[in-house]
């Protein structure tokens, strides 16, 4: 239906999507006050289990944007997994992570109901932006200055959205990818499983357990305020209709919970894919999410993929919209995040083939071999201290230039987050000559920014100097971090400058030979890149140039005509 003729209500970005993604993307841009409209055609955030484990990433994200206490409140941190041969049988393996790098545990059991209602009100914190559930996009349309949308109420009026971007995280089905033409390409790979939550849980284990029998794989996932999912392979030729019967349920459970009374509040047949679209920019609308690939469960990542989606396209978008950056950047999104993603889709199969063995020859080597890590330190924390999961890293896109030798750079890796020591002043904003030394994270530091951060006790003058163009373009912050039992200074040569001290001394092993550059840190917490301070001038001109910025002597880019979040009378 076309848009003339309907009142029009203009907005930053519209996100057409309601679940995790989506939520995620609403709170990165109003946490800036980047106006937009998220529309989604269920009347609410979802009331029944989906996902059900988030990792230290996510959590980090819900931390940028103010919500990792109520968030955390819903959450079991720091749960395991125990591989055992069968129902019954011993632990063959174990994956105990005990590192938090970025400043949470890696593995959270969750329930994604709480999470989304969650950010729903997170929502509430905003004015620039509007949260329409109940409402359905009809058509779009775009150009070379935006989007124009057609979105119907349930009562059938309509109205129309222009908006600088358009962002779908519509899920695995995504009507605005079909719209497009954008087909999923990759793996062919499907699996159906039957999905079943319950509540009122009385079984005292805190950790998954994962049963890899080849008769019938089940994986049994804790959660929290005594919930609990299990999940049954179903083989094929097997009917999903009679894996739904209370008495099949009842029957497979048997061996693990016996007769126990189940209350069961969900049970679903899913069938999990590995796929990814062809393209995730199409002009001035981006797929997000499910819209943009499908992960199978087995390593805990769909929704997590999701987030870091929503993250680097958040921030990025803020940074045109604000007028900072031009919107040449936004290439960059699919270029970073694309590889990544792939990349926990392998690991997810990979994990599918042993929690899921297709015969009892292939059970019993994957089982003898992880037996056989025990006696061999190196490989046995590489499994339980979950190093198997690829790092988050970047190759190329919004990168600072490469060093002569790039082994153990710091370049395109996402920063550790240590606890630090801060002066803090009476209002609680971080200050150089406070009332108080308080421990805070070091991402509360630094805000949800650009930041130079260097660590060490060497000379001050250097990094309080830093003074090219780009910095203040960038709005950085600037952060100097001092080894742990180091003491703040109670006077900075420049008032530019946060001094803190790293309780936990994380920092050096990763830094290598490193330790005593400037780090270009984003906001998504990557490091674009280091200098030394003598370099300062190369770096950040060759930096600028990435950026789309000028080359040499740093412009403001063009701004974006400024947008109008929604009026209150659209968002009844």
């Amino acid at each position: 239906m076309s848009a003339n003729n309907l009142d029009t209500i203009e907005t930053g970005v519209l996100i057409v999507g309601g679940g995790p993604t989506g939520l995620t993307l609403a709170n990165v841009l109003g946490h800036s006050d980047v106006p937009f409209m998220l529309i989604d055609l269920k009347p609410s955030t979802i009331g029944e289990p989906r996902a059900v484990s988030i990792d230290d990433e996510s959590l980090r994200t819900m931390q940028a944007v103010g919500l990792a206490d109520p968030v955390m409140r819903d959450v079991v941190p720091g749960y395991g997994v125990h591989y055992l041969s069968r129902a019954g049988g011993s632990c063959f393996g174990k994956v105990e992570p005990t590192a938090s790098e970025y400043g949470f545990p890696r593995r959270n059991a969750f329930r994604q109901p709480l999470f989304e209602a969650t950010l729903r009100r997170g929502l509430d914190r905003f004015t620039c932006g509007a949260t329409l559930f109940g409402h359905t996009l009809e058509s779009f349309e775009q150009d070379g200055e935006g989007v124009i949308a057609v979105v119907s109420r349930t009562d059938g009026s309509r109205f129309a959205v222009k908006a600088s971007f358009l962002v779908a995280c519509d899920g695995g089905r995504s009507p605005v990818r079909e719209k497009l033409g954008v087909k999923l390409v990759g793996s062919t790979f499907k699996s159906r499983w039957l999905v079943i939550d319950t509540e009122k849980d009385t079984d005292p284990f805190s950790q998954m357990r994962v049963y890899c029998d080849p008769k019938r794989a089940i994986v049994d996932v804790p959660g929290p305020h005594n919930t609990r999912r299990y999940e049954i392979l179903i083989h094929p030729g097997e009917s999903s209709e009679d894996a739904l019967k209370e008495e099949r349920i009842a029957q497979w459970l048997r061996p693990l919970r016996g007769d126990a009374p189940m209350d069961l509040i969900r049970k679903t047949v899913y069938t999990f894919h590995a796929r990814v679209a062809e393209r995730w920019q199409i002009g001035r609308i981006f797929l997000a999410g499910d819209a943009a690939h499908l992960t199978p469960p087995y390593a805990g990542q769909g929704m997590n993929s999701g987030v870091r989606d929503a993250h680097n396209l958040g921030w990025k978008l803020t940074a045109v919209l604000k007028g900072r950056l031009p919107a040449t950047i936004l290439s960059s999104y699919e270029e970073e995040r694309r590889k990544h993603a792939w990349a926990l889709i392998r690991l997810a199969l990979n994990l599918g083939i042993v929690m899921a063995p297709g015969s009892q020859f292939s059970a019993t080597a994957f089982q003898s071999f992880f037996r056989l890590t025990r006696f061999i330190p190196p490989v046995r924390d590489f499994f339980m201290q979950m190093k198997f999961k690829p790092k988050p890293r970047f190759e190329s896109g919004l990168l600072g230039p490469r060093e002569r030798s790039g082994r153990g750079s710091p370049r395109g890796r996402m920063l550790p987050q240590p606890s630090v020591l801060a002066r803090v002043s009476v209002e609680g904003a971080t200050a150089l000559t406070g009332v108080e030394v308080v421990e805070s994270k070091l991402d509360d530091v630094i805000g949800h920014r650009f930041a130079l951060v260097q660590y060490g006790n060497g000379p001050d003058s250097d990094f309080e100097a830093l003074n090219h163009p780009l910095w203040d373009l960038l709005d950085v912050a600037r952060v100097r971090v001092l080894p742990a039992g180091s003491t703040l200074p109670a006077r900075t040569a420049s008032p530019k400058v946060v001094y803190v001290v790293d309780t936990s001394d994380v920092l050096p092993a990763w830094l290598g030979r490193h330790a005593k550059e400037v780090l270009v840190v984003r906001p998504d917490r990557y490091v674009a890149g280091t200098f030394a301070p003598r370099a300062e001038k190369t770096f950040a001109d060759a930096y600028a140039s990435t950026l789309g910025v000028g080359s040499g002597k740093v412009s403001a880019p063009v701004r974006t005509k400024p947008a109008i979040a929604a009026t209150s009378a659209v968002r009844a």
